[in-house]
């Protein structure tokens, strides 16, 4: 775009510059290009004879002096009492400038002319790093009497300066996006491929419900590492036990917290393992009604624990054996008693 002030009708751009929320930097990611790198100049006149009135707003960035967005508008007959105050918005003053009257591009040729002279790029650069008011009010009589030496008679003129954000200026399409860095395209990579993930998944825990395996609820769990005495994913099979991170909101979230409360340890059975896809799906019983879900996409080592009634079952069996063994050393312990007495008494 050349760096000229143009006559322009703002209907459009008016529409597409309507008010709109300023995003919140902590949920827009976009929210660090917010910095004000450019600066909306305004000004309002009306000559002290005859029936005009007009005004102007150039966007410009502030480091290069370049031009973004120009609009000048002269109407002639002017509407008296519809002039907008320049400390208005940017958008808000742009929009009701047409509101002045029909324009004029005869005499908004002439004297827009005169502000490619004025705001020249070394004055817009010194204006974007000092936009004061001493420094306003001199720009304003520059331009005031440039117009009176062109058009013979005297000006009333007012002006302001607001700074404006790029993310702005691009949500007005006034400016085009800059293209991605190259973090932001990583960024953007990364979320993608969580997102495939976590769709895929979706899939699977729908087409599983579909199937009839399971009625009822799954929820996201991760595997709990051990990577000196845990067993391999590859080795797990239905009936393991294995620890596990439970993960998410609503019923995860619920059955964390009563393991919590409870002082539970996360250990849950290993009912179902699937494979698809390149992915595992280890799936454990929490209760009747909820599944866990375990995705493993590489052969990692997950801790596991022994079931607690295989233990007593052990422990019965040596129970027996330990009885066994006791008696049996009684009864042999009697038989030789009474050897003993038997060669006594012959």
């Amino acid at each position: 775009m050349p760096d000229e002030i143009k006559i322009v009708d703002v209907k459009d751009i008016a529409a597409e510059t309507s008010q709109r929320p300023e995003p919140d930097p902590d949920l827009d990611p976009t929210a660090k290009t917010n910095a004000p790198e450019f600066l909306a100049f305004k000004s309002t006149f009306i000559p002290s004879r005859g029936d005009m009135g007009g005004g102007f707003c150039i966007i410009f960035e502030g480091k290069t002096g370049k031009t973004v967005f120009q609009v000048f508008w002269l109407a002639k007959p002017y509407a008296a009492g519809v002039l907008i105050e320049p400390t208005k918005d940017w958008r808000t003053f742009v929009k009701r400038l047409p509101q002045l009257g029909p324009l004029d591009k005869e005499w908004g040729e002439k004297l827009q002319a005169q502000l490619k002279e004025i705001l020249t790029i070394t004055e817009k650069k010194k204006l974007y790093e000092n936009y004061a008011k001493a420094k306003l009010r001199q720009i304003e009589s520059i331009v005031r009497r440039s117009f009176e030496a062109t058009s013979q008679c005297v000006f009333t003129a007012a002006t302001d300066a607001e700074p404006v954000s790029r993310n702005e200026l691009e949500r007005a399409k006034v400016i085009k996006p800059l293209p991605p860095s190259k973090e932001e395209l990583e960024r953007q990579r990364r979320e993608q491929v969580e997102k495939e993930r976590l769709e895929a998944e979706e899939r699977e825990r729908e087409e599983a419900k579909k199937d009839g395996v399971f009625e009822g609820t799954l929820i996201n769990t991760k595997p709990v590492l051990d990577p000196v005495k845990g067993k391999a994913s590859s080795e797990i099979v239905p009936g393991d036990i294995i620890g596990v991170e439970i993960e998410g909101d609503g019923t995860s979230a619920l059955v964390k917290k009563y393991l919590d409360e409870n002082n539970i340890e996360p250990v849950f059975p290993v009912e179902e393992i699937k494979e698809t896809g390149g992915r595992k799906f280890i799936y454990v019983k929490i209760s009747d009604e909820i599944r866990g879900v375990v995705t493993i996409t590489k052969d990692i080592r997950i801790k596991t624990k022994e079931d607690p009634n295989k233990k007593e079952d052990n422990s019965a069996h040596l129970s027996i054996f330990g009885d066994f063994f006791f008696f049996g050393v009684l009864g042999i312990a009697l038989i030789g008693l009474l050897f003993v007495i038997r060669a006594f008494f012959l």
